[in-house]
């Protein structure tokens, strides 16, 4: 177990962490003392839950034999893999290798040789085999009725191969565990059978490593010059329904299409974004002063609404998903929060909201 301050440390720093990375990939750069910070409280705080002993466990869960992934990245891998294991209980390993014969029975014994997932079964074991380009994530008894076969197959085809595809393998590993999270949220508390080991229950795919990036769909999204702001999210939402991934939509500002040219969206990203705004009602459109920028808000007890910035060009609303990036951030479950020394001209959308000291906004 991880005693309690060691965990907060350790929290903190990730949460850091992964913010400074996702800022990296926008261009954009964390404040040098924060990044120090980061790294001090993720030390301690591997070092309160027990010493350097349990920093090497952590690293241990990605087991990387080809040198496919830098050092910096099998770090932030075991770091996130280990928030999952303090949050969900869920032993997740990962083991890229070349040459393994039969991927299948590699990852059942594999499994069953390291104990992974323990007395409860609670493990998964991601196994990528480099010259046979194929991928499996491997399901452990305790957690068959959370992740069944059909979106470990969806997991792997829709997120993580798509990553794959343009040489960004750590990336679709994080960004897979990612829904491993949320189908871990939905299913809390079910109750699951309590049996060791591994059956075999998972799915293997290609692996598409450096396949390159599939051409963008060209199917157009108009928006009418007319149209609210209202407007031009509802036809976001179409778009990602349609998973049209093409960067150059209408509907998009000319810095967020800027940013959209250099980003990988996945056909389950683009599932998860549209299923998020159908379940999203708008409850306020507000305008500033010159009617150059509008934030959408959705009511303040859907947590996990967010707010969308959009700006006028050209005489038509447009999706500010750059703003977004810098001001909207999310907790573990979810749930947004502000960074309000970066709403810049979007300030006047949360004029009367009151906000904790962390940027939740508190309900009325």
């Amino acid at each position: 177990m991880i005693d309690l301050p060691g965990a907060n440390g350790l929290l903190v720093g990730l949460g850091l962490l992964l913010l400074s990375w996702r800022l990296a990939r926008s261009g954009l750069q964390l404040p040098g003392w924060l990044a120090v910070l980061a790294g001090v409280l993720v030390v301690g705080g591997l070092w309160w839950a027990g010493g350097p002993e349990r920093a090497a466990d952590d690293l241990a869960r990605v087991e990387d034999r080809v040198d496919l992934l830098d050092e910096a990245e099998r770090q932030r891998l075991a770091e996130y893999h280990a928030l999952l294991a303090a949050d969900h209980a869920i032993d997740y390993r990962v083991v890229i290798d070349r040459e393994l014969g039969d991927l299948d029975r590699f990852a059942v014994d594999y499994v069953r040789r390291h104990g992974v997932g323990g007395d409860q079964g609670r493990g998964l074991l991601l196994v990528l085999d480099v010259s046979a380009d194929q991928v499996r994530l491997e399901v452990g008894h305790g957690l068959e009725g959370q992740f069944v076969d059909a979106f470990v197959a969806y997991l792997e085809a829709r997120q993580m191969t798509e990553f794959f595809a343009v040489g960004r393998v750590a990336d679709g590993i994080l960004a897979s565990t990612e829904l491993i999270v949320a189908q871990a949220q939905q299913a809390e508390g079910e109750p699951v059978p309590a049996i060791a080991g591994s059956g075999g229950a998972g799915a293997r795919l290609p692996a598409r490593l450096g396949e390159g990036r599939a051409v963008p769909r060209d199917a157009r999204v108009t928006v009418d010059e007319r149209g609210l702001p209202r407007d031009v999210l509802a036809a976001y939402r179409r778009a990602m329904a349609a998973r049209n991934d093409n960067p150059k939509l209408a509907i998009y500002s000319r810095a967020t299409r800027d940013m959209l040219a250099d980003w990988v969206m996945t056909p389950a990203q683009m599932d998860t974004m549209a299923r998020s705004l159908a379940g999203c009602p708008v409850a306020r459109e507000l305008t500033d002063a010159g009617e150059r920028r509008a934030v959408l808000l959705a009511p303040l007890a859907e947590r996990q609404c967010p707010p969308y910035f959009l700006v006028r060009e050209a005489d038509t609303w447009r999706l500010d998903l750059v703003a977004m990036m810098r001001a909207v951030r999310f907790g573990r479950d979810n749930s947004w929060r502000l960074e309000h020394e970066a709403l810049g001209p979007y300030g006047f959308g949360f004029a009367g909201i009151r906000f904790d000291s962390r940027g939740f906004p508190r309900t009325p």
